[in-house]
């Protein structure tokens, strides 16, 4: 007899700094009048992170971008008559902007900002107050680095031209496609990218949603690094830019090397893989590794 599928869940502590201090917002849910932090399930096919976003907003009207990973819970829940395990993953999420206005609705019918500790008195939970409490751990955050191997190319050998030109296949660019709501959840506002066709692909989706241009650095990729490997000296101080969210680029030949000059320490890239790390005081470094969305 099969284990029944676990329900995946995602959502996150929103928070933000006033006059006297950090302040959390909870969420009322009328139908089990309880207090309890934004969360909710992932639809078909959902990356995490763009689930773990877009059901804060969904429940708090609030524009917010993703931080650390504060957690995962594991718990049962009934499902259609059944006990079913339930993972919920939550990030930091810090509001973006002025607080929007409140439509109360079936699921949420009241939001409250309240200072730390009332928050974890009024959280329902003790699960929830034990994700509530890696925050003060985990922020601030001084700069973010989102790392990505290309997506997925037409191989090799099935290419007469320039390697450097060799495009994205069919399912590459649906992979880019995907990447753009993800890197919308960590909100990066900066990007670099080997001068491979392949590698500006995957990322000129995101770079159009967001109008912004992409910076190009030859010498992440392959025929870069391969002419001049020492060319990655300095890439950290380029990178790592106080305040800051930047993703870069690369491809899995030089993405070791790349990954020591930034500080971090990773194995190996599947296409369109990626990295996020989060650069914290004294120089902690807190990342999470996922597949292509």
């Amino acid at each position: 007899m099969r284990n029944p599928a676990t329900v995946i869940a995602a959502g996150g502590v929103v928070w933000r700094d006033g006059r006297d201090g950090r302040q959390i917002l909870l969420v009322h849910r009328p139908r089990y009048d309880d207090w309890s932090l934004p969360k909710g399930k992932l639809t078909p096919h959902e990356h995490v992170l763009s689930a773990a976003r877009r059901e804060i907003e969904e429940e708090t009207g609030q524009q917010v971008v993703l931080g650390p990973p504060l957690g995962i819970q594991r718990y049962d829940v009934r499902k259609n008559g059944s006990i079913v395990p339930k993972m919920v993953h939550y990030w930091s999420a810090a509001l973006t902007g002025p607080e929007r206005e409140f439509v109360p609705n079936d699921e949420v019918d009241k939001l409250e900002w309240l200072p730390l500790d009332k928050a974890r008195r009024r959280l329902s939970y003790p699960r929830d107050v034990e994700i509530l409490d890696a925050l003060d751990r985990l922020t601030p955050v001084l700069s973010t680095l989102v790392l990505v191997r290309h997506a997925e190319a037409v191989k090799r050998k099935e290419w007469d031209g320039k390697d450097t030109n060799r495009p994205l296949t069919e399912a590459g660019q649906a992979s880019a496609e995907r990447l753009v709501d993800v890197l919308a959840a960590v909100g990066v506002n900066r990007i670099r990218s080997s001068d491979a066709e392949r590698c500006v692909a995957t990322i000129t989706p995101y770079a159009a949603e967001l109008g912004r241009q992409i910076h190009l650095h030859p010498e992440v990729s392959e025929r870069g690094y391969d002419a001049d490997p020492s060319g990655l000296k300095g890439m950290g101080a380029q990178i790592w830019k106080p305040g800051k969210i930047t993703v870069v680029c690369s491809h899995r030949p030089v993405l070791p090397a790349l990954s020591k000059e930034l500080g971090l320490k990773v194995g190996k890239f599947s296409p369109g893989a990626f990295l996020v790390a989060h650069r914290l005081e004294g120089d902690q470094l807190v990342y999470e590794r996922f597949r292509a969305p």
